[in-house]
């Protein structure tokens, strides 16, 4: 028996993210949210290539190098969605199998993206594994990867920030409620 869809309320943000409905639900959402994860790593792997490591010059050189990284990246990102949202849909039951199937399906896209047979297996084995430790982390409600909030806040903040000496702003508060 198939859960029902519904989206959990959040009014913070205005975009989706992966987890905001249950699996199997707005497949093609989702698909979206880990093609995006993807080309973002894409990005920034080209970014790195282009700059530090291949040096590239001109724009269709540039490309191509960019292309390189995002492409089999993003496919990626789609590929598991597809791939593990695809299977509960179709075996109707949502444990970390779909999830494991779904990183294996990656295999040969990061043996395209590696340039080595090897990663057919291993690299599948890899994201299966990968992805069977996430489902089972957000079923436990565990974090992989906590938020960070900055210590101080913002740049600024540090003029207030009181903890070792007294706040001098208490004096003045009430300094103003005295009658002279």
């Amino acid at each position: 028996m198939m859960r029902e869809c519904k989206a959990y309320s959040d009014t913070t943000r205005n975009y989706y993210r992966y987890y905001d409905t249950p699996d199997g639900c707005n497949i093609d959402q989702k698909v979206i949210v880990t093609t995006r994860y993807g080309f973002i790593t894409g990005m920034i792997f080209g970014a790195y290539d282009v700059m530090m490591y291949s040096h590239a010059v001109g724009f269709s050189n540039m490309a191509k190098r960019y292309m390189k990284h995002v492409v089999p990246l993003s496919l990626m990102g789609a590929t598991f969605s597809l791939v593990a949202n695809g299977l509960l849909r179709y075996r109707e039951k949502d444990d970390r199998i779909n999830y494991f199937l779904g990183g294996f399906a990656c295999g040969p896209l990061a043996a395209a993206y590696l340039g080595s047979g090897h990663a057919v297996l291993l690299g599948g084995l890899a994201l299966g594994i990968v992805g069977m430790i996430k489902k089972d982390a957000i079923d436990n409600c565990v974090l992989l990867i906590p938020d960070s909030k900055p210590h101080l806040g913002t740049c600024r903040s540090w003029r207030s920030d009181y903890t070792l000496i007294r706040d001098p702003r208490d004096d003045m508060r009430h300094t103003c409620d005295e009658a002279k």
